[in-house]
């Protein structure tokens, strides 16, 4: 079982971390971090059955493939943009870590516009 796994790896990091923390802050932060990776890294296989899912509705629905790339963007900006804001929350710089999001935000809404777009198109040719 994964998850077994991926708790293992979380609580055996959290533990380091608080143990290292007193006497090597910057050590400490550095195995977050690597745990943090190593947490992601244990779970890509889960993202490679999820894009070849997303694949095969990709063929039956006769959707443009533009339309799933760019929503594909969309996920990953997410993930990504809340991964390294929660490690660099992890290093005291909340702020900073606040405006990473913000800006994955401004960036998913202009990757979005043309969707939007399309979406609005198709409901106004359907409209008499």
């Amino acid at each position: 079982m994964d998850i077994v796994k991926i708790a293992a790896i979380g609580i055996i990091t959290a533990v380091c971390v608080l143990i290292l923390r007193e006497t090597k802050s910057e050590t400490a932060m550095l195995v977050g971090i690597v745990g943090g990776c190593l947490i992601l890294l244990s779970v890509v296989d889960y993202f490679l059955d999820i894009f070849s899912v997303l694949q095969g509705f990709m063929d039956r629905s006769g959707i443009p493939g533009t339309i799933y790339a760019t929503v594909f963007k969309i996920i990953g900006i997410g993930y990504i943009a809340d991964f390294s804001a929660g490690i660099v929350e992890d290093t005291g710089q909340k702020a900073l870590a606040e405006k990473i999001l913000f800006a994955s935000k401004i960036i998913i809404m202009v990757l979005s516009l043309p969707i939007l777009m399309l979406l609005f198109d198709t409901v106004t040719a359907m409209l008499p």
